[in-house]
């Protein structure tokens, strides 16, 4: 007998179990297609996220603040270096100049760079009277009127803008030598202002007024002459012809609609 109730005991139990009646609910709602099952509370974090055993039950990922990595961004745009420790605005204001100083060209070794912009023309020899003669023009007879000038023990002869050095059994023409000074310039002289000082140019050569006189000078970097004379030598610098004269560096420019000539600077 008492087996029998122990049994009977058992098989109730199982029965009780298998068929719980939140489980029954549940298998009911869902056969009868009602979704609106409640879920049970869980615990909350701080954050207010439902959590389960401390997990959030979102995916984890937050919005990301942006705003600190693209300031950093822009501060390592400001100071980023090239390998030779020049920041990037330096570069761009070099590039700049290298726009501006686009006339510098090499010559053997040497660069030149000028004021004006590079502006080609044929050379054509200029005479300024007949008077005047180019360097190597020989003449057998000094004019009476002539001025004998002495410059480191040589003499020379100065007549009409013009010099003069004893060759044999006469004189030849020579480029006015610097350091000669004269009283009276020739008539067709010009003036050349450069760097608030006053030339004074005829036949190629410079003057600058000193104590009364007229100093030859060599020719001043910047100096923009309309003419010049015979001997002067075409030289090519990277396929820009320039002209050498007395040892000075011509380029070819314009001069209000005009061909001329400026002196530019030659340097190694």
């Amino acid at each position: 007998m008492f087996n029998k109730l122990f049994i009977i005991f058992i098989s109730f139990s199982m029965f009780f179990l298998a068929f719980h009646p939140n489980d029954c609910f549940a298998q009911r709602l869902k056969r009868s297609g009602n979704n609106s099952v409640t879920q049970r509370q869980l615990p909350v974090n701080g954050t207010g996220n439902k959590t389960i055993s401390g997990k959030n039950f979102n995916s984890g990922k937050t919005n990301r603040d942006f705003n600190d990595i693209n300031k950093r961004n822009k501060d390592i745009n400001n100071i980023k270096k090239d390998n030779s420790g020049i920041k990037n605005k330096d570069i761009n204001i070099n590039k700049n100049n290298v726009i501006i100083n686009k006339n510098i060209n090499v010559y053997h070794g040497y660069h030149y760079s000028g004021y004006h912009a590079y502006m080609y023309h044929p050379y054509t020899p200029f005479y300024w009277g007949p008077y005047w003669h180019p360097a190597g023009f020989f003449v057998a007879t000094m004019f009476a009127t002539a001025i004998m000038i002495s410059i480191a023990n040589q003499n020379y002869y100065y007549y009409e803008g013009v010099y003069y050095s004893p060759s044999g059994s006469g004189y030849v023409v020579v480029t006015a030598p610097p350091g000669a000074t004269i009283t009276v310039l020739p008539s067709d002289y010009t003036t050349v202002l450069v760097s608030s000082s006053t030339y004074y140019y005829y036949g190629g050569t410079f003057y600058l007024l000193s104590g009364g006189s007229y100093l030859v000078v060599e020719a001043p970097v910047g100096a923009v002459v309309n003419n010049l004379p015979k001997g002067a030598e075409e030289v090519e610098i990277n396929g820009v012809k320039l002209l050498k004269y007395n040892g000075a560096f011509y380029q070819p420019v314009s001069l209000d609609g005009d061909d001329a000539y400026e002196v530019v600077q030659i340097q190694k």
